[in-house]
């Protein structure tokens, strides 16, 4: 899996933003806020990655439980999904 559109990814002030770029900023109008279990996922999804490796990158990104960022990061794909931003 990975994203589908083209986008830039900035730190501004203490805010990370993703903003689309080209054909995706007619398709999305607007920026995406994220935090940083977000960030973590958003860059694993850069590159073509599965579940397993994302969950692995929480994880070690963060001391939080397998069952916990499991749901995490089904609850923030299932997000992407509804906006048509992820490849499977």
């Amino acid at each position: 899996m990975r994203l589908h559109g083209d986008f830039v990814l900035r730190q501004i002030a203490e805010d990370i933003v993703v903003i689309p770029v080209g054909q995706t900023a007619l398709q999305l109008n607007g920026m995406i806020l994220l935090n940083d279990v977000s960030k973590v996922i958003w860059q694993c999804l850069e590159q073509d990655t599965n579940f397993d490796s994302i969950l692995t990158a929480v994880t070690d990104a963060f001391e939080v439980s397998h069952q916990e960022a499991q749901a995490d990061i089904q609850e923030f794909l299932d997000q992407l999904r509804k906006l048509q931003l992820l490849e499977e």
